[in-house]
């Protein structure tokens, strides 16, 4: 397990560590690697540390196929596989900083930001 600091790396490290269930699909892991070469994320993590992140994903998280029977409900159509995803996994809450998940009122599951998440989960001293 790879240390990694802040509310972010303490959830990668939880995943690692199978603390608990992390649900994705493959659309999911393409949308987190796109946002990892993001200028913001090139700047704070090595290539490595990218690579890692996802590696942690892949070999840690319940793997589901991609929503097909996705619902209309956010304002960004095309985050609206992350809710039918997590419908389908009986999730308990959606983590994204995303403000269309953040931002929807009565959204079942909750979406949460990740410091909510290392919270819940007691991974915040």
């Amino acid at each position: 397990m790879q240390e990694h600091p802040g509310p972010p790396g303490l959830l990668v490290d939880a995943i690692e560590d199978q603390r608990f269930e992390a649900v994705a699909c493959p659309h999911l892991l393409s949308e987190v690697r796109k946002t990892l070469r993001k200028p913001y994320f090139r700047g704070r993590m090595s290539d490595g540390e990218r690579e890692s992140v996802i590696a942690a994903l892949e070999l840690a998280a319940t793997m589901l196929a991609d929503p097909t029977d996705s619902p209309a409900l956010l304002r960004d159509p095309d985050d609206d596989y992350l809710v039918a995803l997590a419908r389908k996994s009986g999730a308990e809450a959606i983590v994204s900083g995303d403000k269309d998940l953040l931002d929807h009122p009565g959204l079942e599951p909750a979406a949460i930001d990740v410091r909510s998440a290392c919270e819940l989960l007691g991974l915040l001293d």
